[in-house]
Formats: structure tokens, C-alpha cells, sequence
């Protein structure tokens, strides 16, 4: 995750289940190890973040970030 800069601010190395909490590890501004823990009452107050009309659009998202992805590699 960048900053509109495009200074790094989170690079996410991993996101996994754990029970019902996701745990993601990463750094934080490029020296801070840190594990994240996203509970499921958290993924919901992120979706109500978004609104409709991005929630509508997010498998155009998550589809046009596949195709980047496979070019990159």
C-alpha cells in the first residue's frame, strides 16, 4: 500500500485464516515488522467504507489487477 506519493507505507507479505480472524503480516514504512489482525466485524465496517458503487465495481478491480499481474510476471 502507497501513499498518494507513492511512498511505500505497508508492504502485506502474507494474509491468512485463523479461525474466524485474518492475520496479516507485513512491514510498516519499510522497517517495521507487524502482524494485523482483522476481525470479522472489521471487514464489515470496511465494506460499509466503500459503498455501493465501488463494491459493485470491485471485480473489475480485483480482475484488472490480475491482468497487471500476469503482464508483470
Amino acid at each position: 500500500m502507497f501513499s498518494k506519493e507513492g511512498v511505500e507505507m505497508v508492504e502485506v507479505k502474507s494474509i491468512q485464516r485463523k479461525d474466524d480472524t485474518l492475520v496479516m503480516k507485513g512491514k510498516v514504512m519499510g522497517s517495521m515488522a507487524t502482524t494485523i489482525l482483522i476481525r470479522p466485524e472489521d471487514c464489515w465496517q470496511a465494506l460499509q467504507l466503500l459503498g455501493w458503487r465501488t463494491l459493485l465495481r470491485l471485480p473489475l478491480i480485483l480482475f484488472r489487477g490480475y491482468r497487471q499481474a500476469a503482464r508483470s510476471n
